[in-house]
């Protein structure tokens, strides 16, 4: 079974890119950036989020971990699951990473899915409404092929080391979409 990883984003800091560009809509792809990568900086999306919390874990549109959570990501996934690029948030001092998560699985089953294409592009997927796996994913963090920003799925086995760990700052769910 397969879990989607998601914001708690009303009870938590949420963060934005200062300059986001082309380069960096396209920098995580699936593919390994260590080589060319340039750190981001992220501020908060409101002045009065500094009263909430800095999450361990945020998903947007780039995921984002504390040092606390890398050292348990870094423990659950293979060398070839995950990379760690070092970023800034405005707030804190404290060392926080995207975790760039490499590959995209092509295992929708699109028979059994819901999904909405671009008006423009018929051939690209906008959005799913629900969605089906048509195989089973040897990965305890990834993305898929058709929308590789934003959703993050993971394994039974990562699900349960995230809810033991004390981690905060995101929400596991079985509803796909």
């Amino acid at each position: 079974m397969f879990y989607r990883l998601t914001n708690n984003s009303e009870n938590f800091r949420n963060y934005i890119m200062i300059a986001y560009t082309q380069e960096y809509a396209n920098l995580f792809d699936g593919r390994s950036h260590k080589d060319k990568y340039k750190p981001i900086t992220f501020k908060m999306t409101k002045e009065t989020e500094r009263k909430f919390p800095i999450a361990d874990i945020q998903t947007g549109y780039l995921p984002i971990c504390s040092e606390k959570a890398k050292k348990l990501i870094d423990e659950i996934c293979d060398k070839n699951e995950v990379e760690f690029l070092p970023c800034e948030l405005e707030g804190t001092d404290e060392q926080y990473y995207i975790f760039n998560i490499l590959g995209l699985e092509d295992c929708v089953d699109y028979e059994k899915s819901k999904y909405k294409n671009y008006p423009s592009n018929p051939n690209k997927v906008m959005a799913f409404e629900h969605i089906e796996f048509n195989k089973t994913v040897n990965r305890n963090f990834f993305r898929i092929k058709d929308l590789p920003y934003c959703h993050y799925f993971i394994s039974e086995k990562a699900k349960e080391e995230l809810q033991k760990s004390g981690l905060t700052g995101f929400i596991i769910t079985d509803k796909l979409f």
